[in-house]
């Protein structure tokens, strides 16, 4: 072994300056190239890792999702009062709006009539409850001379304010 470290003595002492710059060069090359194979494959692997991940966090979904399918539908949520009253008056399409339009009535506090019109205060401490005799709406049209005198009236209306 010493005379390994003797030989390689030798031979860098036999060496011009020009020759110690070209080893130097050449040892750094090596050591250049070297490293870029390394950080290259390690690259490479962090690739292939991510990819194996995202496959299965893919695998994961499907089983998530198959799973959800067969989960049962109905699921017991208590819901607080609040919820319960937002639930009874959410409104989601429109056959739910004309059902429910009648489904709430106001609470007046005191009601008259005077010469034909109903005049009625609203109790603003209980607004509205559930109306349990509601039923599909009954809709009161005017008569159609009672619309055309109605639409007379209106311009007669509009004449005189112009």
């Amino acid at each position: 072994m010493k005379n390994i470290f003797v030989a390689i003595i030798d031979i860098i002492g036999q060496m011009s300056v020009l020759d110690m710059i070209t080893l130097i060069a050449l040892i750094a090359f090596i050591i250049l190239i070297l490293s870029i194979i390394y950080v290259y494959r390690l690259y490479t692997y962090d690739m292939e890792v991510e990819e194996e991940n995202e496959e299965n966090d893919m695998l994961d979904l499907k089983a998530i999702t198959k799973q959800l399918e067969q989960a049962p539908r109905e699921v017991n949520i208590e819901l607080t009062p609040y919820e319960l009253e937002q639930e009874q008056k959410a409104i989601i399409s429109y056959d739910e709006l004309v059902k429910s339009c009648n489904s709430m009535k106001l609470n007046y506090q005191e009601e008259e009539n005077k010469s034909g019109v109903s005049v009625k205060q609203v109790d603003l401490k209980n607004i509205a409850v559930p109306d349990e005799n509601s039923h599909d709406s009954d809709v009161n049209l005017f008569n159609y001379e009672k619309e055309e005198a109605f639409l007379e009236a209106l311009k007669n209306l509009k004449n005189m304010l112009s």
